[in-house]
């Protein structure tokens, strides 16, 4: 046992280090599509949200090609590289320690993958956690993402992270909007590996060790992640960016009193025919970019893993200990550790891994 949790902790420092890299990479390339979202969000405050899906919404790939048009390159799309990077080495570093720490705890047994529940109540708890720790990054970088859309008397115009950070830290708002921010990170975590594992699974019974296997489960996964999380980044978004009315109020006094306002005067269906699609405003660009961090996080954990034959080839592996019970070894995310572990010698088991075909 003490071999399995050993093992079990080293690979998770590894893959702590390993998520940071690969979501540098990812964030990096598809950050245009979180600028363009969180811009749409915002254009969408106080209007009616007519049409079906996004039709008469505020199109992600118009705010792109219109803040390219207003010069300064794709420079415009980080709003400052120090932001950038901290607030994406938070939001990996939140997301998966508290995910990794909520799952060891309910899930003990370095030797089983926990079950699909268990997966889900360690998002939630760990996603809640996460995004709670993380919202200061969160709310500065936010309102650098948006400032350049207001008028030159009401921009808030951080020179950097450390003094948007020390700014909103004299405003008393380091912690606005962090429960939402908090169910938005729930929303991702407890939904995005527990739906793409079932359909990974699932999908092999047809598709086999095919490519679209995994493109298949992840879609599904990252789907349902958007449908539950995007709601809360709505919120999010306006409780991180609102400024005081001219009485000196707040327009919302919090996450509940925003989705409550949301519902009355954007989404009812008795004024010009308002839906639900208020709060999924630039859910164009939400859905994409949450489907190529997936995706493409995948197949660099395959290669750094020196998986690069058949990554959703998944076969049972066991190994039996003195008592004679077989124990499975198999991770939901990737093959590669399971193929990486069974390579290693296993000091005091009697038998050794026994793979089909071997």
């Amino acid at each position: 046992m003490e071999y399995w949790r050993d093992t079990h902790q080293r690979f998770t420092k590894e893959r702590f280090f390993v998520a940071n890299a690969i979501a540098l990479l990812t964030h990096t390339v598809t950050q245009p599509f979180d600028l363009a979202k969180t811009r749409a969000q915002i254009l969408q405050e106080g209007k009616t949200f007519n049409g079906l899906g996004w039709r008469k919404g505020f199109h992600g790939m118009n705010i792109l090609d219109q803040t390219m048009a207003a010069g300064g390159g794709f420079k415009k799309f980080y709003s400052s590289w120090d932001a950038f990077f901290l607030r994406t080495i938070s939001y990996t570093t939140m997301r998966v320690a508290s995910f990794c720490y909520f799952y060891d705890w309910i899930n003990p047994d370095a030797r089983r993958m926990a079950r699909f529940d268990f997966y889900l109540y360690a998002g939630v708890l760990g996603g809640l956690v996460g995004g709670i720790m993380q919202n200061p990054f969160e709310i500065v970088f936010t309102r650098m993402q948006v400032d350049e859309m207001y008028p030159e008397q009401c921009r808030r115009n951080y020179k950097n992270f450390a003094d948007g950070l020390m700014k909103v830290a004299e405003e008393g708002a380091l912690f606005r909007g962090s429960i939402v921010n908090g169910m938005r990170f729930a929303g991702l975590m407890c939904a995005a590996g527990g739906m793409a594992d079932l359909m990974k699974e699932n999908a092999y019974f047809f598709f086999g060790p095919a490519a679209i296997t995994r493109i298949a489960a992840t879609a599904t996964g990252v789907l349902t992640a958007f449908a539950l999380s995007m709601p809360f980044d709505a919120i999010r978004t306006r409780l991180h960016t609102m400024r005081p009315l001219p009485n000196g109020q707040y327009p919302y006094r919090g996450g509940l009193d925003c989705f409550q306002k949301m519902t009355t005067y954007e989404c009812n269906p008795t004024k010009h025919f308002g839906n639900w699609g208020a709060f999924y405003s630039g859910g164009q660009m939400y859905f994409l970019r949450l489907f190529a961090i997936a995706l493409v996080s995948q197949y660099a954990l395959d290669a750094y893993y020196e998986m690069n034959t058949q990554p959703e080839l998944w076969v049972a592996s066991t190994y039996k200990t003195a008592p004679g019970i077989d124990y499975d070894v198999h991770n939901p995310y990737t093959d590669a550790f399971n193929k990486l572990m069974v390579r290693q010698p296993i000091a005091g088991l009697g038998n050794s891994f026994n793979l089909p075909g071997d």
